[in-house]
């Protein structure tokens, strides 16, 4: 009688504990950025989610996410509650770096481009007014050759010809060699615009190697029929220039 007493105690206590060993808890994830975050848990799971259910216990993690340093921590998770982990993943020395190039690098691809639109800009604000100052010349002057042409009275016929007329002659001259200088200036300036926009868009722009993700992926481990495999990345720039 007695060693099958002992039997069902054995039985009952080898149910309860399993039963308890089974009882999990639920881990909440409140991670800056906030998403687009990957982890992997106890060196072999990856996921990529807000809340997971774990086994009472310790766990580790090691959690990343775009631009930012991979990051291992240790959680216990309590049974039949919810914890919360709130972790910043700070940026990685490489997107650092890479934010300190591109934006040089973008400064000094506006600045090429725009100097010489700016050149252009008041090229054709400065040849507006020459054609404007050139326009009134050549109307004084005709003005002028019109009155010549039916004026009788002598003194203003003298006035005309030796004063008034060559005044007005050499503001044309001179109207119309400023339109030649500023029409070249505003040519020159197109033409430069053009050149240097072509120019700077053959510039290489900086690209950003993120060796955290290439790490995190190589950290996750996929069984496989010969054994297993680690994972690999490769980070490609689709960016525009």
């Amino acid at each position: 009688m007695k060693p099958r007493i002992t039997t069902s105690i054995t039985l009952v206590v080898l149910t309860v504990a399993s039963v308890c060993a089974q009882e999990t808890g639920t881990l909440r994830m409140l991670i800056d950025p906030g998403h687009d975050f990957s982890f992997i848990v106890d060196h072999k799971h990856r996921m990529q989610q807000r809340e997971v259910k774990l086994t009472e216990g310790l766990h580790h993690f090691s959690i990343w996410a775009p631009e930012r340093v991979v990051v291992d921590t240790n959680v216990f998770v309590i049974a039949d509650r919810t914890t919360d982990m709130i972790l910043k993943l700070p940026y990685s020395a490489e997107f650092v770096q890479f934010r300190k190039e591109l934006g040089a690098y973008q400064t000094k691809k506006r600045w090429v481009r725009t100097t010489p639109m700016l050149a252009l800009a008041g090229g054709l604000i400065w040849t507006g007014v020459s054609a404007g100052s050139y326009g009134k010349a050549k109307k004084a002057l005709d003005a002028d050759r019109e009155n010549y042409a039916i004026n009788v009275d002598p003194a203003t016929i003298l006035i005309l010809k030796n004063s008034t007329i060559p005044q007005h002659n050499d503001d044309l001259k001179s109207a119309r060699s400023m339109l030649y200088i500023t029409s070249a200036f505003t040519a020159v300036s197109a033409a430069a615009t053009y050149y240097f926009y072509r120019r700077t868009a053959k510039w290489e722009r900086p690209l950003f190697d993120d060796k955290e993700k290439v790490k995190f992926d190589g950290m996750a481990w996929l069984p496989g029929e010969r054994g297993g495999a680690f994972m690999a990345g490769l980070t490609i720039d689709l960016s525009t220039r």
